[in-house]
């Protein structure tokens, strides 16, 4: 049986997915005809300039159920060439079409499986990726009417058992980690016990000469984390940290440099540094064969970064490291279950700056306990050290509350309400106005401090429509009406199409009918 592969949008195109290489090149070991397409890419390039900063973080939004109008004429301006492209990679007779989903892509990946069901009936369609965890919506995303089965967690290895399965004629239940359509489920799949084992990820099919950052592939050391901040999903998802060892992250690495012509690495880690050893054997072994292509990653703050260990990844390549910081609070960041030090931190990001590495912030908005005085000690902190940190990233999220995290299932002993809403959460006056009111500060703040930002403005992008729902959360129906039409007449679009509106005036209108009706006015 023949697999097609397809990436889906919004990914922002400095390079190629990791994913979706890593289940091609399973398919390919296990002798599996497979392809691989970047839709996202294609879609990308036919968007006009001014469509493009769709694809930036700050405006994951309009791609959020349902996708807003403007992605929707998008979509249909280019349906032709879209549909050339599936056509093209698909091909002729039956096969199994693979789409990866990210949360911002849940929708565009439903999109795709219809497009891809019109144009090739007799296609199956298989969705994998981190939305398809048992954490998220795995039951829902396959009860969607062109899903025919969605694998739950890993895929490598699930991927190849639903080939057999399907070419066996699909008979009694299908394999571990895959869900049916017609509700057959084959049970949790243990996570695999050695990564080495993993074959190298295959970019074949993807237009590398043409990504934004051309010459940059992504590369991963471990998975899971050694972490266990009360927030994060990690530790429910992967269940344990796993890592590959230094010999065969290096021969990925030289394979990426001789083969592909890499010369830039980027670690997709939950936390690159999170067996020093295993770093520091890498770096070596970078260093002894001079393949030094650049490269970076997100890792943990920790003692162990000294400046001897700084100094090796800097030789060995290093250029950039994103610590996940969140707060210069020391009492925050203990409620968070971080384990880190405030004094360390300071000193770890000093000496990183030493080294000659550049660094990156993870910041974090609203945990619950944080006051306007914690807050303001980030903002201090960053004042302080603004000539050692070059970007920080911001969370647009601010702090979500994600079903299955210690946070969420201890949501009563840190004074949270309202838990059932990700975004709509409270902890005392600490609501979701005051955690995008102190979003919007920082960025405003590290903008004046001439620190570069991910999050590229510096107010939420969609503010006027997020403060209108959060408003109609709280029942306060003019004022989400006020805002939505602030939102409307921003964007140049329609506020009957966002979703709520409609209802939103019906309730309104129902309020002055009641009123007239107690005051004796004629309605």
């Amino acid at each position: 049986m023949r697999v097609v592969l397809l990436q889906t949008a919004p990914w922002r195109p400095d390079m190629p997915p990791l994913g979706l290489p890593y289940v091609q090149a399973a398919l390919a070991a296990a002798g599996v005809p497979v392809a691989l397409a970047d839709v996202n890419f294609t879609l990308w390039e036919a968007a006009r300039p001014d469509e493009r900063v769709w694809w930036e973080p700050s405006h994951a939004f309009v791609w959020h159920p349902p996708m807003d109008p403007r992605v929707h004429a998008l979509l249909r301006r280019e349906g032709p060439r879209l549909e050339r492209a599936l056509r093209d990679a698909i091909g002729a007779g039956p096969c199994l079409v693979g789409l990866t989903m990210l949360t911002t892509q849940k929708a565009f990946c439903l999109w795709l499986a219809d497009r891809v069901r019109a144009v090739c009936p007799e296609a199956r369609v298989v969705v994998g990726g981190p939305q398809c965890f048992v954490q998220y919506e795995p039951h829902a995303i396959v009860a969607h009417p062109s899903v025919d089965f969605v694998v739950v967690g890993e895929g490598e290895h699930a991927i190849v058992e639903l080939v057999r399965w399907l070419e066996a004629g699909a008979v009694g239940a299908p394999p571990p980690a895959v869900l049916t359509h017609d509700g057959r489920d084959g049970g949790p799949r243990a996570l695999g016990k050695s990564l080495d084992s993993l074959a190298f990820p295959d970019f074949t099919g993807l237009p590398l000469e043409r990504y934004l950052d051309r010459g940059r592939l992504p590369i991963f050391t471990s998975r899971g984390c050694v972490k266990k901040c009360v927030y994060c999903i990690e530790q429910r998802i992967w269940e344990r940290f796993r890592y590959r060892t230094a010999d065969n992250v290096y021969a990925e690495i030289r394979r990426d440099v001789e083969v592909y012509g890499a010369t830039k690495l980027e670690f997709n880690d939950s936390l690159f540094n999170g067996h020093m050893r295993v770093l520091e054997e890498v770096c070596d072994r970078m260093i002894a064969s001079g393949h030094t292509p650049s490269w970076g990653g997100q890792g943990v703050i920790r003692k162990e970064m000294s400046p001897r260990v700084l100094a090796k990844l800097r030789q060995s390549g290093c250029g950039f490291v994103t610590y996940g910081f969140e707060s210069a609070s020391q009492a925050v960041l203990d409620r968070m279950k971080k384990h880190v030090d405030m004094t360390v931190a300071a000193q770890v990001i000093r000496d990183t700056h030493a080294a000659g590495i550049g660094q990156k912030l993870n910041l974090m908005f609203g945990f619950p306990g944080e006051t306007e005085a914690d807050f303001q000690l980030t903002l201090d902190f960053l004042t302080a050290n603004a000539r050692y940190i070059a970007e920080v990233n911001p969370s647009d999220a601010f702090t979500a509350l994600i079903p299955g995290t210690e946070l969420y299932e201890r949501a009563d002993d840190f004074g949270i309400t309202n838990i059932g809403n990700a975004w709509f959460w409270e902890a005392g006056a600490n609501d979701f106005g005051v955690r995008l009111d102190r979003f919007e500060r920082m960025c405003r703040h590290v903008k004046r401090l001439g620190i570069a930002s991910t999050y590229r403005l510096d107010r939420v992008a969609n503010r006027w429509q997020v403060l209108g729902e959060f408003h109609a959360f709280k029942e306060r129906w003019i004022e989400a009406l006020a805002h939505w039409d602030a939102h409307a007449g921003e964007t140049g679009t329609s506020a009957w199409d966002i979703p709520g509106y409609r209802g939103a005036v019906g309730r309104v209108a129902a309020g002055l009918r009641e009123a007239n009706r107690g005051s004796g006015t004629a309605v």
